[in-house]
């Protein structure tokens, strides 16, 4: 069966605090604007369109309700959602997705970012948030230049974990067999535990948590950081 795609972009001038979004299997690409209004692509399988509206401040995305038998498929899905907003203006970001690809990069956001995902991956860029909460199977998730004033909590299944420059006034990542690694604050002190894989941190993060704590634990992952 042929899968046909199309590509339809609309532009939103409506204000709205929330973002809201319901991927399902759809990956999701969320960047800053260049104006003020709010740009959003769709590149989605013509029998599975997606639909969104405003509603209490939230602007909601999300897959139109359609006859089961419509998703029934073969294949990957190729579903894509680009939205690019405007700086500064989130309140919260909430995102969940099934086997997509979350992409978040030079974002505002002065609440939570939630970001629930089955078997995709997470990267994020250059953000900023009060709280970043993340939970999900497998998948990698990369976290470059994330910058939370409360907390950082990462919990994953068989995922690789990397943080890199991020900051938080707590950090907590739970894995079963993904590793986590990265470079952090050298004024973190850490907390880290695993069963059966390496540990590998330098003597500055041992010790009084001047800075902020960072709490890891794996089973068979390693824990690394420079």
């Amino acid at each position: 069966m042929i899968v046909k795609y199309v590509t339809n972009t609309y532009e939103i001038t409506d204000t709205y605090k929330n973002l809201l979004i319901n991927a399902k299997d759809a990956s999701v690409k969320i960047e800053p604007s260049n104006d003020d209004s709010t740009k959003l692509v769709f590149f989605e399988n013509k029998k599975h369109p997606y639909e969104f509206y405003i509603e209490d401040d939230t602007l909601t995305i999300k897959l139109v309700k359609t006859r089961w038998y419509n998703f029934l498929r073969i294949g990957i899905d190729r579903s894509e959602i680009r939205l690019c907003v405007p700086k500064s203006i989130l309140e919260t970001i909430s995102v969940s997705s099934n086997t997509g690809r979350v992409d978040i990069s030079s974002i505002t956001c002065n609440g939570a970012i939630d970001i629930q995902i089955n078997t995709g991956k997470i990267n994020l860029e250059s953000v900023f948030c009060q709280v970043f909460n993340s939970k999900g199977n497998t998948g990698h998730i990369s976290l470059n230049k994330l910058t939370a004033t409360k907390h950082i909590s990462i919990k994953r299944g068989t995922g690789k974990v990397s943080l890199n420059d991020c900051s938080a006034h707590e950090i907590f990542v739970k894995t079963n067999t993904g590793s986590v690694r990265g470079r952090l604050p050298s004024n973190m002190a850490f907390i880290v535990q695993t069963n059966t894989g390496r540990i590998e941190i330098p003597k500055a993060h041992i010790g009084e948590a001047i800075g902020g704590r960072c709490e890891i634990k794996t089973n068979t992952g390693n824990i690394k950081f420079e």
